[in-house]
């Protein structure tokens, strides 16, 4: 009987630890990226990303595991500004190359680590509306993402998700007063069946829905300093017609410090999340940007 459910708390375990690794996660906006650009230009965004995920909550309360999970990512963003009918507009590819780090899992889990390329993801935006004089933008776009990343179906864990993935997204910012801008967006993530999870099982995911808002003080035309808080619910995962009950609530926020300089512009931000209904909770998470022109 002990051994029937030690092996029923490894599979439960393994489908978790498998579904985390495949999160499909709303579309975070950086400081002032609803304002539209100006002209025809090209440009580049590299970013280094560290994420550290803690205890581990189900239905909103935590449970006795003590594993922990460290990510550990490099993300390559190429852009190209323009117009359409005097509308401005951007395309942009983006990809990446991760580690993930699992520790203090079960025995038996020797597969829980991860290294290797990510998907690819696609993005449209336009703005309909502009009026730089009040400095105030209305912007559209749409996100596709393809199962280019490493997946092994018989890997409890893998950098890539093995499922196509869209996005839509609204967002608007505007001046309030000198020197304080605000901004606020919504979204919503929509992904295919995987049939190939933990072997040829099928695992379906709920639509992701995701709410930003953010002040940024601008301290001079080179720095400028922000707050950002994000909620996110939906993606509630199907594993073969069974409901897993196991709902995305998320509460968490975000702080960044930018620096825009002659040879490009430099992002520095931390951030965690308050609350995580049925996931492991993300303790700290560090990341920084360099962006160009060309």
């Amino acid at each position: 009987m002990l051994i029937n459910y030690l092996n029923k708390f490894k599979l439960l375990y393994v489908i978790t630890l498998a579904m985390i690794s495949n999160i499909t996660f709303a579309i975070d906006l950086q400081p002032g990226e609803i304002r539209a650009p100006v002209g025809t230009f090209n440009a580049a965004q590299m970013s280094y990303v560290y994420v550290e995920k803690g205890d581990k909550y189900s239905h909103g309360s935590k449970t006795p595991n003590t594993s922990n999970i460290n990510q550990n990512a490099f993300l390559l963003r190429l852009s190209h500004a323009f117009e359409i009918n005097q509308i401005p507009s951007v395309v942009y590819a983006q990809t990446s190359i991760n580690h993930l780090e699992h520790t203090n899992i079960p025995v038996g889990l020797a597969n829980a680590n991860s290294n290797g390329i990510g998907d690819t993801t696609f993005a449209f935006a336009l703005w309909p509306y502009v009026d730089r004089a009040k400095e105030e933008y209305f912007g559209l776009a749409t996100y596709l993402t393809l199962p280019t990343g490493d997946y092994d179906k018989n890997r409890t864990v893998n950098i890539g998700s093995n499922v196509y993935q869209t996005a839509f997204q609204a967002g608007y910012q505007r001046k309030l007063v000198d020197n304080i801008n605000w901004m606020t967006a919504i979204d919503v993530v929509l992904a295919s069946d995987n049939n190939q999870f933990l072997g040829n099982r099928k695992l379906e995911k709920d639509p992701l829905y995701n709410f930003q808002t953010g002040l940024q003080y601008v301290f001079n035309p080179t720095y400028s300093a922000s707050v950002g808080y994000f909620y996110t619910v939906g993606g509630e995962n199907t594993l073969d017609s069974i409901d897993q009950g196991n709902i995305n609530k998320i509460h968490r926020y975000q702080l960044t410090g930018q620096g825009i300089y002659n040879f490009g512009r430099l992002m520095l931000q931390y951030g965690s999340e308050f609350t995580n209904e049925n996931s492991y909770i993300e303790d700290h998470r560090l990341i920084a940007r360099y962006a160009f022109k060309f």
